[in-house]
């Protein structure tokens, strides 16, 4: 593997787990708001 596709093979990664983690952060945040909600 070159230098350049391993550049660009990290970048996928990184934008991948930059990308996945708020997102699965925001939907577990909202489905324990709503659970809380619920409860009431």
């Amino acid at each position: 593997m070159t230098p350049s596709l391993a550049a660009f093979f990290w970048s996928l990664i990184w934008a991948a787990v930059l990308v996945i983690l708020p997102i699965t952060g925001a939907i577990i945040w909202v489905s324990q708001q709503d659970k809380l909600r619920r409860d009431y």
